[in-house]
């Protein structure tokens, strides 16, 4: 057996963030002795743990206590040796972080380890490997106390995109087996369904809202994400709305990915046209890449801004030391750098619980330039009334250090972002200003008639977020009557998303 040293060290920090390790937080482990064998997991579980205390935002809440500790002979080990594998020793971690007053669980829910390389495929990359299409339960007027399943959301390119099939879609049978509906799926734990969405390949016939249906044969392969659902200009009482729905912040930085000449384009057309006012479409948008954040704030904010402070971040007290901070560094104070010609006054940003990260710095960035509006969504609690959300909330983020292989890495919230305002503890999400059933009219992305597209324009127009799609029938007992998500999570062959800074400058030793 292949013996492995007890830690991988290196902070050589992915793409750019290089040589800031310091020499004295180095493990002193020696090299085991020759009757002592390490597997390859075991140096997997010592790495996660050194460099999660390491890297921490709460580094003083985990073990050991004393971060010195770390270059001591077995310290590491002592800790790593009653884990079976490295996810567990990351979760021991996180679960010793402060509580979350919002949630009352440990607060970094965030931090993972990426045994595949999926993120850096695709937000670096821009490249997936899934069918493309996301799906949920909705209950309708037709469903009863049941709940049929839907498509919400599909990957341009992807191999659903290319079957046909399109957001507001109804599965109706799933390789023959038409009882997936939510009551059948919920007696057996969801277990056919998530086996479907989990395989290689799925034969899917599916209806159209028209009432037509196809069936199609799609396999879960490799598609380049363009991650742009729609962009358009809406004409508006007397206004010109540009509109812009995107699923994901893929790094703008990488030509392969195609998004500077996507994003350039789509502004560029705004102008020509005249926009004066815009709708931006987060509603499922994880986050992704600070940088392309970075790059819509420039587009986005009014010429005001140009050279104000944008954000900056927080680090941990030894990161700060190492002066990780300071200007000329990787994590140096970000201004903004005005872009185009687009100077408007107001912004509209469209959220759901789904809208984290990278799409919440863009919104709080903006905050303190120019007004933000948010429409938000409505949801049911456990007594089926209406409850209003906010966005995920993460406002904290991290880089991806590889461990013991290249394709092997972790991601460790290591860093918090504050507006020019001081804004940024968010843990509970951002408030929206308006809410909407989202599915009380379900439409494609772009169309007026829209709940939320159609109460930001409600909005341009009168002021006010009301709108006949906004309202919904509430029973006397105060039950929702209305077209509902169930809240369920279905297996979904996307990349873990959050706030990641894949690039930046050589940091101090």
């Amino acid at each position: 057996m292949k013996r492995y040293l007890p830690i991988v060290v290196f902070l050589s920090l992915i793409l750019g963030f290089s040589a800031c390790k310091k020499d004295n937080v180095k493990p002193n482990i020696p090299e085991p002795e020759e009757e002592e064998v390490f597997t390859k997991e075991d140096t997997i579980k010592d790495s996660v743990f050194y460099y999660a205390k390491l890297l921490s935002l709460w580094q003083d809440y985990l073990l050991p206590r004393n971060i010195n500790d770390l270059l001591k002979e077995g310290v590491v080990r002592s800790y790593t040796k009653h884990y079976k594998n490295a996810e567990e020793v990351l979760d021991a971690q996180l679960a010793l972080t402060p509580t979350d007053p919002s949630s009352g669980k440990p607060i970094d829910r965030f931090s993972f380890l990426d045994r595949a390389g999926v993120v850096s495929g695709e937000i670096q990359g821009a490249v997936a490997t899934s069918f493309g299409m996301y799906v949920f339960y909705l209950t309708t007027q037709t469903s009863g106390n049941d709940a049929y399943l839907y498509v919400r959301m599909v990957d341009k390119n992807s191999p659903a995109y290319h079957a046909g099939i399109q957001r507001g879609d109804r599965i109706l049978s799933i390789n023959g087996n038409a009882n997936i509906n939510y009551n059948a799926q919920l007696a057996e734990n969801f277990k056919s369904i998530n086996t479907y969405l989990g395989s290689s390949s799925l034969k899917v016939k599916f209806a159209k809202p028209t009432g037509s249906t196809a069936e199609k044969e799609i396999a879960s392969v490799q598609y380049n994400l363009n991650p742009v659902l729609d962009n358009r200009v809406i004409d508006h009482g007397g206004k010109k709305v540009g509109y812009l729905a995107f699923s994901s912040f893929v790094n703008i930085q990488q030509p392969s990915t195609g998004m500077l000449t996507n994003f350039n384009a789509i502004f560029d057309d705004f102008e020509s046209k005249g926009v004066n006012e815009l709708i931006v479409d987060l509603r499922y948008n994880g986050g992704g890449a600070v940088v392309t954040a970075e790059y819509l704030a420039d587009r986005i904010a009014p010429a005001a801004a140009d050279k104000q402070l944008m954000y900056h971040y927080e680090v941990n007290n030894l990161l700060k030391s190492w002066g990780w901070l300071e200007e000329g560094e990787g994590f140096e104070p970000v201004y903004f750098a005005k872009k185009g010609n687009l100077n408007l006054p107001r912004v509209y940003f469209l959220v759901t619980r789904s809208t984290a990260s990278a799409s919440e710095l863009l919104i709080n960035s903006l905050k303190p330039y120019m007004d933000v509006y948010l429409v938000g969504t409505y949801s049911v609690n456990s007594q089926n009334q209406q409850v209003t959300e906010n966005t995920y909330g993460k406002p904290v983020g991290f880089f991806g250090l590889p461990i013991v292989d290249d394709d092997i890495e972790l991601y460790v919230s290591s860093f918090k972002m504050y507006n020019a305002d001081e804004e940024g503890d968010y843990f509970a999400g951002i408030e929206p200003d308006g809410h909407v059933w989202e599915f009380s009219n379900f439409r494609d992305f772009g169309d007026k008639e829209e709940p939320m597209i159609a109460s930001a324009l409600q909005h341009i127009q009168t002021g006010s977020f009301t709108t006949a799609a906004s309202r919904v029938a509430i029973a006397s007992n105060g039950r929702v009557l209305t077209n509902r998500a169930k809240s369920i999570n279905l297996q979904e062959n996307n990349a873990n998303t959050g706030m990641f800074k894949f690039q930046g400058k050589e940091l101090k030793k």
